[in-house]
């Protein structure tokens, strides 16, 4: 007798593992939500506390669990919502929002934000705005009772920082999400990609994805995202640089008491450790260039007292821009720049520029854009992973050099400031190079309004 045939193995699955990942994305969704709706009631009581007892985050408190304004649209009135996080997606957000309500006054407009400095200047940017409030945490029973007080028509983010929560209520209310100055860095396409059952059909619900870059359509594409929604178009925030004009920048001259004729290095957006840095060339390269001053904005204000501390104890003469005397005669030194929304003018007396949140890991970088508006070459240190496409564009054009530790800062600085006519040449070059990148905020503004058509 022959054995019995044995029964044929089962079919081995060909599907890869995000595939696999995705097989049901509407069971994870709604275990997601579940989720979600837990973490509401735990993190209500503890932030709110937190809050109160810090002080931080105290601004808006009633934003953060969906208190948002309560919007009355007119009959058939559109209605767009843009989220800015912070101060830099704000500046990004305003030219936009600003030909939008010059082209289209009848659609109103609300700004979110997520930090304090970025409400202070959708305040001070976009004062037309019907509205300015703080995000509300990414929590379901507080992204519904915003949307159910906002009631938006089109939902804007200004980075591809994606909101899970809100973007899965905005699928199911049917209102669709945009984004433009859209970017995608190394640790966020590899935690996204973690979670393909997850981002894949959230991509899949927007309306159109601008993108600064051919290198951010391909990341978004192989994450999900239709190539027929994908845009290139830029980065708005060169549409937000304002060129200084020279009787200006005398005046600032004037206002931080530092001679007209002298040489001055802006250390700008430096975080903790940077400053020291800064202190340690400038001090050397004071025994060359006589007539240089240094001027030094923290990225965060409440550091001010750190600093100034700092220079106390190494017997490092400085003075605050706020304790300026106006009856003072200009004089070369170390200034502290301890007040809000002065550095991007800033820039403009400065012969050389550096940005921080790059000498020291993990870093990331800050904006490079505003010192070359101004005509200004810029230096940054070897952690610029959040803006490598604009550091990698300015150096290719010789407006950027990295500085990979406190030697090379001290020695290329050392060497632009030994050849004033190459300045001279590096002013006109940048200043072309920022007009040639102008003009996505007039293309984004198209697609909002044939959006809510």
């Amino acid at each position: 007798m022959q054995p019995p045939a044995q029964p044929p193995p089962p079919p081995q699955s060909t599907r890869s593992p995000q595939q696999k990942a995705a097989a049901n994305p509407s069971k994870k969704i709604k275990v997601f939500k579940a989720l979600s709706y837990a973490a509401a009631f735990l993190i209500m009581p503890v932030f709110g506390m937190h809050s109160l007892a810090t002080g931080k985050k105290r601004r808006g408190l009633k934003h953060h669990f969906g208190w948002v304004p309560e919007v009355k649209k007119q009959p058939g009135q559109k209605l767009v919502w843009v989220h800015a996080l912070s101060l830099g997606e704000v500046n990004g957000a305003a030219p936009v929002l600003k030909i939008l309500r010059d082209k289209r006054p009848n659609i109103m407009i609300v700004v979110s934000v997520t930090t304090d400095a970025g409400y202070d200047a959708a305040h001070r940017l976009i004062p037309f705005a019907d509205h300015i409030f703080f995000h509300p945490l990414d929590c379901w029973p507080f992204i519904n009772r915003a949307l159910d007080r906002i009631q938006p028509d089109l939902y804007v983010l200004t980075d591809t920082g994606f909101w899970p929560g809100m973007l899965i209520n905005l699928k199911e209310r049917r209102i669709p999400p945009m984004v433009f100055n859209g970017r995608i860095s190394q640790k966020s396409q590899d935690w996204y990609q973690r979670v393909p059952w997850l981002v894949k059909p959230l991509l899949e619900s927007f309306a159109v994805i601008c993108m600064q870059s051919e290198r951010g359509r391909t990341t978004i594409q192989k994450l999900g995202a239709p190539p027929k929604c994908v845009r290139i178009v830029g980065d708005t925030k060169f549409d937000a640089l304002q060129i200084v004009p020279e009787p200006e920048r005398r005046r600032i001259r004037d206002r931080l008491k530092i001679p007209q004729d002298g040489l001055v290095w802006v250390a700008g957006s430096t975080h903790e450790g940077e400053e020291k840095i800064c202190i340690e060339a400038y001090l050397k390269l004071r025994r060359k260039f006589a007539n240089l001053s240094l001027v030094i904005a923290p990225r965060r204000l409440e550091r001010v007292k750190e600093i100034a501390n700092y220079f106390k104890k190494n017997n490092i003469q400085f003075v605050l821009r706020s304790e300026l005397d106006p009856r003072a005669k200009p004089q070369t030194y170390i200034v502290l720049l301890d007040t809000l929304g002065e550095l991007a003018k800033v820039y403009s007396i400065a012969n050389i520029a550096f940005v921080g949140r790059s000498l020291i890991a993990p870093g990331g970088g800050h904006n490079l854009l505003e010192p070359v508006a101004q005509g200004v070459p810029v230096l940054h240190g070897p952690y610029f992973e959040n803006i490598q496409k604009t550091a990698s564009e300015l150096k290719q054009q010789g407006l950027a050099i990295i500085a990979a530790d406190d030697q090379t800062l001290f020695s290329s600085i050392r060497a632009l400031l030994g050849y004033p006519e190459h300045l001279v040449k590096l002013r006109a070059k940048a200043e072309a190079f920022i007009q040639e990148k102008r003009g996505s905020a007039v293309e984004i503004t198209k697609y909002i309004v044939a959006i809510l058509k």
